[in-house]
């Protein structure tokens, strides 16, 4: 209302036109070309790569505030805010002064413009560091999730329509187990969610050149939350040659993350599909072994 109400005073007629830009159907910004590609594959990397460095150095007794500088967050944008929520934080929160103690969740984030890489899981090197009733967390919640999303990614293709996408996930991912209550994936920009074609009843259409992310957010009071947020686009055979054609390493590199995913993970990704990340399709439930992943 800050803007909105002056300009009701200044001009007789006053409407919301964001759809110009954000609409996923037809807004200016819901479409990139193979330059966009590139720059959003460097956000990635620089995020995922920033990610794993403060992973691999997680450690039972630091604080939230000593694992994120060693993130060593590069000198990029940010798009959101960095999150590092334990416990029962909410998720939103920042590092806060918290210490790292053994059998405890978490969730963190790091997003430049154009790329966000989240993870989540318990602070453990087994199923062992968690609280009794959480125990069976991989078996009962992060394969099934894993599995979700290689759905997800088999879906991922032009003309697929964002209704269906809701469906098949609210139907692998049953509300009383997993709450997911946001958008199963969005569209992402300078600002870390511009709009999303996936909701319910949704006509609108994934489309060559959305830039999507794998945004899935489970949460569940017992075994917490995890997840595999990393960026991606959808691409058709000309939007696909045409960054082979102006950006060939970053084309190969994605088709080396697509045959990652399917080969060693064994998830379902169609070469409609470019993963943008080093760390798409990667899961660690236990975040203090984070060499152990969940494959499908």
């Amino acid at each position: 209302m800050f803007l909105a109400d002056p300009l009701r005073k200044l001009a007789a007629r006053v409407e919301n036109a964001t759809d110009l830009m954000m609409h996923p159907a037809h807004g200016l910004r819901s479409r990139v070309t193979p330059a966009d590609i590139a720059r959003l594959e460097f956000a990635n990397h620089m995020a995922a790569a920033a990610l794993k460095r403060m992973v691999f150095s997680l450690r039972e007794g630091m604080t939230d505030f000593q694992a994120y500088e060693l993130a060593r967050v590069g000198g990029l944008p940010l798009g959101c805010h960095p999150t590092f929520a334990m416990g029962d934080a909410p998720g939103l929160c920042g590092p806060s002064g918290r210490h790292l103690t053994l059998g405890q969740p978490v969730a963190f984030n790091i997003c430049h413009w154009g790329a966000n890489i989240c993870r989540a899981g318990w602070l453990g090197r087994s199923a062992e560091d968690l609280p009794l009733a959480a125990r069976d967390y991989v078996e009962v919640f992060v394969e099934p999730y894993v599995t979700a999303m290689s759905e997800w990614c088999s879906m991922m293709r032009p003309g697929v329509s964002g209704g269906y996408v809701w469906r098949h996930m609210m139907a692998a991912l049953p509300a009383e187990v997993f709450g997911v209550t946001l958008n199963p994936g969005h569209l992402i920009g300078l600002d870390e969610w511009v709009s999303s074609p996936i909701r319910e009843g949704s006509t609108d259409a994934l489309a060559s050149g959305m830039a999507m992310q794998m945004d899935v957010i489970p949460g569940h009071p017992v075994y917490g939350s995890t997840r595999m947020e990393d960026g991606y686009v959808i691409v058709d055979a000309t939007l696909r040659a045409a960054l082979a054609a102006e950006f060939p390493n970053v084309a190969r590199r994605c088709e080396a993350r697509g045959r990652f995913m399917r080969d060693v993970i064994g998830m379902e990704v169609p070469d409609s599909l470019l993963p943008l990340a080093d760390t798409c399709g990667i899961v660690a439930p236990f975040l203090l072994d984070p060499a152990q992943v969940v494959v499908c």
